[in-house]
């Protein structure tokens, strides 16, 4: 068959169909990639948080025995300093491997909506032991109970599955079968920035303003010495009210993926709908905010 010479030949013609085809379903798929993209900062915001718990804790004893201390040993210091740190040594990894498990979710969004084969190479094993010991603050009982816990690892298993195996695509219905999973996971990492995390960084902060007096009443003796340790003190107290401020934004931005999700489930054959398309963009814009709070300096070294 001939082709009038303003069309292009049939392969020519099949490749532009294809690609308009795909283009279009990409454009369709849009906001699911979106909302993967924004999962996947959401995890990586939080990450310094979980992982640098312990050496948060451990800096801030070392940091008041210098200031306050007569005579200072490193050495003693650090010891004693991680003896009183050592439930944050023992939950900041736990804490980080239910972190990542939102990073993988967010991947799988992403390669749903490319129609990619999952590229990640996760392994959970251990997983359940590890999360299984992740306690509440204060009463120290487990932060997930059993029926919690067997909800997120099917989510687990189920990823892993895709990766090792390299099964097709997962199908949006099938993600959102795990929807209770991802809101067991997050409502977890949302109440340890709430509840431990910004209650330490308050609790740093009043201790800052204390060691701020007492180096001010030494300054009539060491005035040199008073005023360089209250400037690093002045420096870190505006990075703890930054951190302060970080911790609440995460806590709302895990709310706006939330949001999101149950949003994507209602919409789950139309994911150009515009309500939910609204939903996405409110999440992406906690998660710049998140950003830019999170974005701070390294802390002055003493």
């Amino acid at each position: 068959m001939r082709y009038p010479a303003f069309l292009p030949s049939r392969p020519i013609l099949i490749s532009l169909l294809a690609a308009s085809f795909l283009s279009a379903c990409a454009s369709k798929q849009g906001p699911v990639r979106s909302m993967g993209e924004q999962t996947q900062k959401l995890s990586a915001v939080a990450h310094p948080m979980l992982a640098g718990a312990a050496d948060s804790c451990i800096a801030k004893a070392m940091r008041q025995q210098l200031i306050m201390a007569m005579r200072f040993d490193a050495q003693a210091s650090e010891q004693a300093a991680r003896q009183r740190c050592a439930m944050e040594e023992k939950m900041s990894p736990r804490l980080v491997a239910l972190n990542e498990i939102l990073l993988a979710y967010g991947k799988l969004l992403v390669d749903t909506a490319d129609g990619k084969l999952p590229s990640y190479k996760e392994q959970y094993k251990g997983l359940g032991d590890a999360l299984a010991g992740l306690a509440q603050p204060g009463s120290g009982a487990p932060l997930l109970d059993a029926s919690q816990l067997s909800v997120v690892m099917k989510l687990a298993q189920y990823m892993n599955t895709l990766a090792t195996q390299r099964m097709q695509k997962a199908s949006l219905r099938e993600l959102l079968a795990h929807q209770e999973a991802i809101t067991i996971v997050s409502n977890a990492l949302k109440e340890y920035a709430l509840r431990v995390h910004l209650p330490n960084l308050r609790e740093e902060a009043r201790e800052v303003d204390q060691l701020r007096g007492a180096v001010g009443a030494m300054s009539a003796a060491e005035p040199l010495a008073a005023n360089y340790v209250g400037s690093h003190l002045y420096q870190e107290r505006k990075l703890l009210a930054r951190r302060q401020e970080a911790a609440t934004a995460y806590a709302q931005a895990v709310d706006a993926m939330q949001q999101s999700l149950a949003g994507l489930a209602t919409s789950v054959d139309s994911p150009q709908d515009p309500q939910w398309q609204a939903q996405v963009d409110a999440f992406a814009q906690r998660v710049a905010m998140l950003e830019r709070q999170a974005a701070l300096p390294s802390p002055s070294r003493w």
